[in-house]
Parts: C-alpha cells; sequence; structure tokens
C-alpha cells in the first residue's frame, strides 16, 4: 500500500508499529518536515565526490534548516504533523496538500513552526490535490524567513546524491543521505506522476519537506514510500512545483487543459495484444470520452500516442502533464500509431473540471 509521509501526533507508538508497513508505494499517513533551500537557476549534474561528502552536507544542512518548516494541522486522530520549507522572504511555505487535507475541509487552524520555535498561524494559499502541492502563507515580522533554492529536477541524474533533511516522527531536522534511485516512476498515486525515487531514509511525518542536492537546491518535495520496501522512498519533481506554483500564488488553483482520453503506459502485455515493437515509446489510449473534442479529432481506443506537438511521449504522466500545462482552446498535433500506420490528427483541448475537494 502507498504512504503518505504524514505522521498524527497521537498514537505514535501505534503508528510506528503498523503503519510502516504496507504493499505498495502510499503518501505517508500525515506529512511531516524536512530539508530545504533557496530558489536558484538550475541544477549542476555533477555531484562531488564521495570523500568530499562528508563536510559538504553538514555544511548543506547547517544553511537550509532555517528555511525548513513544521506543518502542525487537526486531525480526525489528533495533530497531523508535516513539513515544508519556505520559497519567499514574504512568508510563503510550500507543503504537501495531504498534510493539511483535513484542515481545510474542517477549516482547522494550521501552524508552522520554524527552527528556532517559534509559531506562526498560516493561512491557505493555494493548493492542488492532482499534485498533492500546498502552498501556505505566515505574516512575516521583522526577521525575514532564509528561503530554498529551487534547481532543476529535469537535470538531475540518476546516481546523483539526495539528502532528506526532516522530521520523521516527531524528531526535528533528521538529516538522511542516499542517491536519486530513478527518474519518472508513475502508476504510483495520480495521474499526473512523474516522481523522483530516492533511497535516502524517508519515514512517517517527512511529507512536504524537501529533497535536495548537493549544491543545496531542493529537487524534489518528500511525498510517499513503500513502507514494506526498504529504501524505496518518492520525491515530487520540484520543476513541477515551479510549473503551477504562479497560479496557486495567485488564483489558488490550477487552470488545466484536458484532451477527455485515458492513456496507460506501453506495458508488455500492451504490446503483444496489440502487437507493438519492443521498446516503443509512448502512451495507450485506453478511453476516449463520447462526443467530445478528442472523438471528433478521430482518436480511437488503443492507439498509440507517440508525440505531441513534436515532443516525444513516454509515460502517462508526461503525456498527462504536457497537456495539462497547454491553453485551454488551443489545438494540438498528435502522432498516432495504428495497426502499424503512423498518421497525425489535429485535436482541440477544452478545460478539465478539477474542483479542488
Amino acid at each position: 500500500m502507498k504512504k503518505l509521509l504524514g505522521f498524527s501526533a497521537l498514537g505514535l507508538t501505534l503508528l510506528i508499529s503498523a503503519n510502516t508497513l504496507a504493499e505498495a508505494p502510499q503518501r505517508t499517513q500525515r506529512p511531516q518536515a524536512a530539508v530545504n533551500t533557496t530558489p536558484t537557476n538550475e541544477t549542476k549534474n555533477n555531484p562531488l565526490p564521495a570523500a568530499m561528502m562528508v563536510l559538504n552536507v553538514a555544511d548543506i544542512v547547517e544553511k537550509v534548516n532555517p528555511a525548513v518548516v513544521n506543518v502542525q494541522s487537526p486531525s480526525s486522530d489528533g495533530v497531523s504533523l508535516g513539513s515544508g520549507f519556505f520559497i519567499d522572504e514574504n512568508g510563503l511555505v510550500v507543503t504537501n496538500f495531504h498534510v493539511i487535507r483535513e484542515a481545510v475541509k474542517s477549516g482547522g487552524d494550521i501552524m508552522v513552526v520554524t527552527t528556532d520555535s517559534s509559531r506562526f498561524s498560516a493561512s491557505v494559499k493555494g493548493y492542488d490535490e492532482a499534485t498533492d502541492i500546498a502552498l501556505l502563507e505566515i505574516k512575516v515580522t521583522d526577521k525575514k524567513p532564509l528561503i530554498t533554492n529551487l534547481g532543476d529536477s529535469d537535470k538531475i541524474r540518476v546516481g546523483e546524491w539526495a539528502i532528506a533533511v526532516g522530521s520523521p516522527y516527531g524528531l526535528d531536522h533528521t538529516v538522511t543521505l542516499g542517491i536519486i534511485s530513478a527518474k519518472s516512476r508513475g502508476g504510483l498515486d495520480g495521474e499526473y506522476d512523474d516522481y523522483l525515487q530516492t533511497d535516502a531514509a524517508i519515514n512517517l511525518g517527512n511529507s512536504g519537506g524537501p529533497l535536495i542536492n548537493t549544491h543545496g537546491e531542493v529537487i524534489g518535495i518528500n511525498t510517499l514510500i513503500i513502507a514494506k520496501g526498504q529504501g524505496l522512498g518518492f520525491a515530487i519533481p520540484v520543476n513541477i512545483l515551479k510549473e503551477i506554483m504562479p497560479q496557486l500564488r495567485d488564483y489558488g488553483r490550477v487552470r488545466r487543459s484536458y484532451l477527455a482520453i485515458d492513456v496507460i503506459d506501453i506495458s508488455l502485455g500492451a504490446i503483444r495484444g496489440l502487437d507493438l515493437p519492443m521498446g516503443l515509446k509512448g502512451v495507450v489510449i485506453t478511453k476516449v470520452e463520447r462526443e467530445t473534442l478528442a472523438a471528433r479529432a478521430g482518436l480511437r481506443r488503443d492507439d498509440v500516442i507517440l508525440s505531441v506537438n513534436n515532443n516525444s511521449i513516454s509515460s502517462m504522466g508526461q503525456f498527462n502533464r504536457f497537456i495539462s500545462r497547454l491553453v485551454p482552446g488551443s489545438k494540438v498535433e498528435i502522432r498516432i500509431l495504428r495497426e502499424k500506420k503512423e498518421f497525425t490528427v489535429t485535436a482541440e483541448l477544452t478545460e478539465k473540471k478539477e474542483a479542488n475537494k
């Protein structure tokens, strides 16, 4: 079962013994704190040699700790504890939506606690359930918060170092070190999945905290673990945050385009069933909604989408995110493989009715 990286203050012993075991990747139950940095230009691709990492990790943690916060909100079984990090000197804090979900539904108070134990009442600036990202805001006093640097998760390579800092089980500012084990992990939690996988230890209570690189830049938001697995943690790539942050800040929600089709990654079963070539990159259409612009464009079930606007498609998450970023009403050129023949269709996008719950 997928576990949300969250934690409830009541029943600590119970959570440790029972909620750390599950079968498939899940968001941890109640998010908790983790490490953060300050928005930067881009992630460099050359991590430091292992011999230099010991000193560098200590230096990075010392610098980013003040930008990391604990996020506390009421839950059905006590207090939900999670993590977050400052991205703006005016008091904007990023966390996972599942950390504050119950508070949003009930109208409960949300508290942000900084490293010096200062407590601030936080308001919800915006949130997006589809990507599990929320933006909080606190009133900043005379002392401006240290903010984090945001890296470029697209440029991260498998095997690069990754550092998670957070508060698993309420243990403030715990630091763990690992590597990026894989990129673009989908099929774990939703239609926009594109997780970074890491073996840096992530536990219940880390949700909303940052995963950082050796340059002190945030490259992901710690979100999921596979509780029965060892070293199987997942983080939302920071570039997804950067894509939707302006909308969350300005409108409180994310406006997305929609093609009115369902797609899946190409599996071995699809290769055999549709007689596709091994190694083919793309996504398979499993459903086309009737009487929609997609249906009128001629898209059909079992069509394989190879590219959109000349951009190659390799996964369901990538396809859904690409379409969602385009302006509703715009037209897209879709390269299709059907019965071993390739051709292009033009389809118009509509706005997805995706009300935040």
